[in-house]
Order: structure tokens, then sequence, then C-alpha cells
């Protein structure tokens, strides 16, 4: 391709050369000189023009990657920017964190640090590149313009200029060599560059969730603060109640002592008063046989002189004799006798049938096995089968395959510890021991409805009738009855004869069912204010608690191996009565 600004400033180097304007032709040079000349000049048009060529577009890429570069050092500078910035508020935030998360995060921060040292070094290497690229560019423009000069000074040495153009081709390979190899190495440092920033982001990201666990460690660390302040506060309650517990029960026990020696004092003197009593009845009944002895000697001696004397006794007296006189108090002992052993039978059927028709008749259905420590308490309702434990709190169990529903455990204010309960349609009432108090709550939910105190220090079992709320404690052994509010207090207090220790009990009707410490079931009737027995058992196991529902009575009972629990239904029968 030719270019006529070429030829133009070869006319002007010719003429700077030889002072005369350039012939292409000259008349007395030999035809193939003359042709010779002018295919290298044309040869040396297009390889200059080439070169040119090249050489601006060259230049023109360089200076495009020069741009590039700069803009691109431009933004590198201004992230750098940011990233001290961010730097800065990292590290000022860091400051205020705890020693744990402080400790955690400086591995962090030399990871930044020694990122942003190697992106310092990394900008460093790019400068040092970019000013190796511009010094190299300037002196290639200066061996070009050189390279001008020695054409336009030296037409006559195109061998050497031919040589000079292979080494600038050489060198332009060379440079676009180390341009490609810069280029490479740009784009290498790009890389790491989006490498760097995306780990840099991954950190930050890092950091933030770092924080966020920071955050939540600090919230749960003030939440447990604050609660085992609470546990404290209500624990340091609990002992000043304990205390004054302990304090009541030794009262109490002086009390009880002073009972029971009266009580010893009034049983001796009692049974004194019993000894003289058969004392005087035997000595009565010794003076009532020498009397009738004395008598019978007595009328002996009469008949016998009535004998003597041939007197006959009226028939009245002596019908057949004296022989026969004995006939008839023999056969009158022997009735006496057969008599009285046919009363003491009947009495005895008739106590065995009383007995058998008052006593609860149990018959086992089924039984499930209970994965717990230490049950409590249990109760049926239309959703199923309530357990209360001593350490999880209260679980909901179906009633056909016995899987778990939901729980129901204390609130967040204190422990919570059941050990007794009775569930009533959609509510609850429930004995927590933690707290010596009376819990009423819902059944879907387990909010607290009602709260009332314990009346003594030593609580036993709840109870509810449908109106009123019952209680027993050990240490008074009275029943309690709660007013139709018991949030008002105790309305009338009972004492049940026989009655120290009670497991479970539960209102079955107008009758009161109560499970002893020492395995008896008793049923008690309430009339005009008083208890009245009505049937008492031994069962043969263990039970913990029981419940009603319809007519079947469920039984928390040990295991036959005594290592743990299980919940046994049973239907009961009375046959005395029809509401039991």
């Amino acid at each position: 391709m030719e270019n006529p600004n070429i030829d133009k400033q070869l006319d002007e180097m010719w003429k700077r050369v030889t002072g005369t304007s350039y012939v292409p032709e000259s008349g007395h040079l030999p035809k193939d000189v003359r042709e010779s000349n002018v295919e290298t000049m044309k040869f040396l048009k297009d390889n200059f023009s080439r070169a040119q060529i090249e050489w601006q577009s060259l230049l023109e890429t360089k200076e495009r990657n020069i741009e590039d570069l700069s803009s691109q050092l431009n933004e590198i500078k201004a992230h750098l920017g940011e990233l001290k910035q961010h730097y800065k508020i990292a590290r000022e935030k860091l400051i205020a964190e705890d020693i744990s998360a402080a400790m955690k995060l400086d591995e962090t921060q030399k990871i930044l640090k020694s990122q942003k040292n190697h992106h310092c070094k990394e900008v460093a290497l790019l400068k040092e590149v970019l000013e190796r690229r511009k010094t190299e560019t300037e002196n290639l423009q200066i061996r070009v313009d050189k390279f001008v000069g020695e054409i336009g000074e030296n037409r006559k040495k195109t061998i050497t200029q031919k040589e000079d153009n292979m080494n600038l081709k050489d060198s332009v390979m060379s440079l676009e060599n180390k341009i490609q190899e810069s280029k490479r190495a740009v784009e290498e440092t790009l890389s790491e560059l989006f490498a760097e920033r995306k780990s840099r982001g991954m950190a930050e990201k890092k950091a933030s969730e770092m924080e966020a666990k920071v955050k939540e460690l600090q919230a749960d660390i003030t939440s447990l603060r604050s609660n085992w302040d609470a546990e404290r506060k209500q624990w340091r309650e609990l002992w000043e109640r304990e205390r004054s517990v302990w304090e009541t029960h030794r009262q109490e026990f002086a009390v009880w002592e002073q009972r029971l020696r009266t009580e010893r004092q009034i049983w001796t003197d009692k049974i004194k008063k019993e000894e003289q009593k058969d004392i005087d009845y035997a000595a009565g009944l010794s003076k009532v046989l020498k009397e009738s002895t004395q008598w019978s000697e007595k009328v002996t001696q009469i008949l016998k002189l009535y004998a003597l004397k041939g007197v006959e006794l009226p028939k009245v007296f002596v019908p057949i004799g004296q022989k026969s006189m004995l006939k008839p108090a023999g056969a009158f002992k022997k009735v006496f006798a057969v008599a009285l052993m046919g009363l003491i039978a009947l009495g005895g059927l008739g106590f065995w049938a009383y007995d058998y028709r008052s006593k609860v008749h149990l018959k086992l259905l089924n039984q499930y096995p209970l994965k717990l420590e230490n049950p409590t308490a249990v109760s049926i309702s239309k959703e199923g089968i309530w357990i209360s434990d001593w350490q999880n709190g209260i679980s909901l169990r179906d009633k056909k395959d016995f899987v778990l529903l939901r729980k129901i455990n204390g609130s967040n204010k204190g422990p919570f510890r059941p050990s007794a309960m009775e569930v009533k349609g959609d509510y609850m009432w429930v004995l927590d021991m933690a707290q010596l108090r009376f819990v009423k709550k819902q059944t879907k939910r387990g909010l607290v409805l009602q709260s009332v105190k314990t009346p003594g220090p030593a609580p036993q079992s709840v109870s509810f009738d449908g109106f009123n709320l019952w209680s027993f404690d050990a240490a008074t052994g009275l029943v309690y009855r709660y007013s139709l509010d018991p949030g008002q207090g105790i309305e009338a207090s009972f004492e049940i004869k026989g009655i120290k220790n009670i497991v479970s009990m539960q209102w079955r009707g107008p009758n009161l069912w109560v499970l002893g410490s020492d395995n008896y079931l008793k049923r008690y009737g309430f009339e005009h204010n008083a208890f009245r027995e009505i049937s008492s058992q031994k069962l043969k196991s263990k039970p913990v608690s029981f419940s009603f529902r319809k007519d079947n009575i469920w039984l928390i009972e040990r295991n036959k191996n005594q290592n743990g629990y299980e919940l046994k239904r049973y239907r009961f029968k009375i046959f005395g009565s029809s509401n039991g």
C-alpha cells in the first residue's frame, strides 16, 4: 500500500541531501540500474509505510493500554481508599468488642492486613511495570526518530537500513511479546485483584457474621445473667421460706412430741381403766360364781334332807327326780352353743358380704411403660393422658398409642416442680413444690390463669370437686377446702382419722378417694361437714398416683423389677353403690 506523504518526505530528504529535486529516471543511468533503484525505493517505501502503520497502531494500542491502566489505577486507588476507611471503621468496632470475640477477630485483621500489604505490593509492581513500559515506549519513540533521521541522512546505506529494519522488526516483535506478557501480567493481576476483592467480601461477610454472633452471645449472656439473678433471688426466697418451714417443722415436732406424750399418757390411763374394769368384772364374776355355788350347795343339802325324811317334792321343782333334773340343763347348753356358733358364723358371713360389697374390685385392661425417672401424678381428660414428672414438667400423651402430643413447663420466672395434678376441661390445677403454690394453667398453651399459696409448709395433694379446691398438708394433718374463688383463701379445714400422708386424692361424685403412703385405698363420704369412712383396702402394688375416667381407674405403679414405672388401666366395680 503506497502513501503519497512518503513520496513527499522522500523528495524533501533528497533535496536536503543533493540540493536538487528528485528525478526518478536519469537518462545517463542504465536501465537496469534505474529499474533496480525504483524497485528498491518502492520496496523501501512499502517497508517504511508498513513500519509506520505498525508503529502508529502500536503507539495507539499502548496509549489505550496506558489510559486503561491509569483508569484502573485510579479505581484501585479509590478502592484502596475505601478499603482503608472500611478497615479503620472495622478496627474501631473490633476494639470495642469483648475479649473472646477480639481474639477471633484478630486473625481476620491480620489476614486483612496481609491482603492490604499484598495489594500495596501489587500496586507498586504495577506502577513499576507501567513506568518500565513508558520508558520503553519513550526509548522506542527515540529509536524511531533516530531511524527517520538516519533514513533522511543516509539514503545510500540501504543495506544497513534493511538490517536496521530487520532489527527494528525483531525489537518490535520482542516489544509485542513484552506487551503481551505485560498484558498477561495485568490480566493475572486483575484476576488476582478480583479474587482478593471476592476474598475481602467474604472476609467482610464473615466479620459481619461474627459481629452478629457476638451480639447474639452478648444478648444470651445478658439474658442468662438476668435469669441467673432472678433464679438466685428465687432460690434465696425459697431458702428463706424453707428455713421458716424448718422452723415451723421444729415447732410442730415439739407440738407433736407434746401431743404424743399426752396421747400416750391418756392411752396408758385408758388401759389402766380398762384393766381395772376387767379386774372388777372378774371379781364380780367370781363373786357371782361363788354365790351360785353356795346356792347350789344349799339346794343340794335341802334336797338331801327332803330325800332322807321321805318328803316328796312338788312336780314343778322335781318332775322326774334329781337325775332327770340335770338332763335338760345339758341339752340347753348344747342348744345354746350351737345357736351361738350359728350366730358367729352368720356374723362372719355378714361381715364378709359387707366387706366384699364395699370394696373396690379391679380388673387390669392394659398397661404402658413409662420412660420417666420420677413421675408424680396422672390425670385423664378428653384430650388424652396427662403425666407430670418432677424434672420434665407435664406432658400430654395419646390414649391409643401413647404418643407424646405436647409439653407444658413452668414459666421463666422460677423453677417448676409439679408433684400433684388434676385436669378439668380446658384447665388444670397443679401443685408446684418449687414455689409452694397451687397453679391454675391452660391445657392448650400452659398459660398461668391463677396462683394460690399453699396453706401449710408440707402440701401433698390437690383435688377439685367442680366447685371448691381441696388440698392436704402433712405438717398439720388437715384437709383444707378453699372458697369458690381460691384467691380469697381457705374456707374450712377438716381432720380425717388415720390419715397422716396422702399420695393422691380425687373426688368422684360425693365421695373422696384417698391413696395413702401405706398403699391403702380409702373412700370417704362427706356429710354434715365431716368425713365418714366407707371402705378401706390395701393394694398389692405401690402406686404413685391415680385418676378416674368413666368406669376406669388409671394407676402409676412400680414395675416388677422395681427399677421403673408403668401406667396401668383397670376397670373397677363396687357392688354396694353405683356412683362410687
